[in-house]
């Protein structure tokens, strides 16, 4: 009897797992960003919390998820989960003790550190492809 191979066996080929389908993946990246537009705007539409949430959650985790592609995909799902629970904390315990909190800055606060995040991991693979492969460690 064949066993099945662990979770790590199955991902070891490629990086990060296998990729969600794309109509799955257009539709999450047009909910977040659904999020982010309708607490931009003002409250008035039942799903606006939901969606905000979302946008919360999936801003800094999703950045940290790309950074961490090497990973198996339940490694890189925990670390994003964790990462976007301590972004969110620090900015809105930043947003408190400046007596800025709202929803609208707390948003464009959390997409910015995503956003940072996003430009670092951008950054350092352009910096990385532009060395010589002599120069490399590894």
């Amino acid at each position: 009897m064949k066993q099945s191979p662990s979770l790590t066996e199955r991902h070891r080929g490629s990086p990060g797992g296998e990729a969600p389908t794309p109509v799955l993946a257009t539709a999450w990246c047009a909910a977040v960003a659904a999020g982010a537009l309708l607490t931009l705007s003002g409250p008035g539409a039942p799903w606006h919390s939901a969606l905000t949430f979302a946008f919360l959650a999936a801003a800094p985790g999703g950045a940290v998820a790309l950074a961490l592609a090497g990973l198996d995909p339940w490694s890189r799902a925990v670390a994003a989960l964790g990462a976007a629970l301590a972004v969110n904390t620090l900015v809105a315990q930043a947003l408190l003790m400046l007596g800025a909190w709202s929803a609208r800055t707390g948003v464009v606060a959390v997409g910015a550190a995503g956003w940072l995040v996003l430009t670092w991991l951008l950054a350092g693979r352009l910096v990385r492809r532009r060395r010589p492969a002599r120069e490399r460690v590894g």
